[in-house]
């Protein structure tokens, strides 16, 4: 998985050398969706000029990666026995940090303006912890996995690319970055 996503990077990086076009990278930082805690991440991606544009301007697509910090504290818990208790209380509780792959897509609606729209995976590991008689216990553990969107403007001049946005599962979205 490692390796795809190396070669891939190294693609994006590179088809911007060999064609009509520009590299971009993106340090994005985001706060306030449903998660509500900080998340960071950062996209690689290319600007292609194109006769398809109407007013012959460009598109862009990008491939990134966001970590956001949700990483609770969980109680310390054993295993139910068999049978399991009735418990008292259930609670869900974040176990590590989610993490998320995206691809963007953007349009040219003005020069160096881009109308961004995106689409990504997000997945999270949760642990269920019941109650009983002043004891946890781990009643389960899973993945939640999460499908998420985002719509943002970018602009992207002389070097400088900086973006703002909203992602279904970060909240309000800021970027910077560079362009070559």
């Amino acid at each position: 998985m490692k390796r795809r996503l190396g070669a891939l990077a190294v693609l994006m990086m590179l088809i911007p050398a060999v064609c009509a076009a520009e590299g971009y990278v993106q340090v994005n930082y985001g706060i306030g969706g449903k998660i509500d805690d900080p998340s960071l991440g950062v996209e690689l991606g290319g600007i292609f000029l194109s006769n398809l544009h109407p007013e012959g301007g460009a598109f862009s697509f990008g491939l990134g990666v966001s970590v956001a910090d949700t990483d609770e504290s969980i109680p310390s818990a054993v295993l139910p026995p068999t049978p399991a208790p009735a418990y008292e209380s259930l609670r869900e509780f974040n176990d590590g940090n989610e993490q998320e792959v995206y691809v963007s897509f953007g349009a040219e609606i003005i020069p160096a303006l881009f109308a961004v729209t995106g689409m990504g995976y997000a997945s999270q590991d949760t642990v269920t912890i019941g109650r009983f008689g002043g004891q946890n216990f781990e009643v389960d553990s899973e993945s939640d996995n999460n499908i998420s969107w985002m719509l943002g403007l970018r602009y992207v001049i002389q070097g400088l690319n900086a973006g703002v946005g909203f992602h279904s599962r970060r909240g309000v979205m800021v970027g910077l970055g560079v362009a070559f």
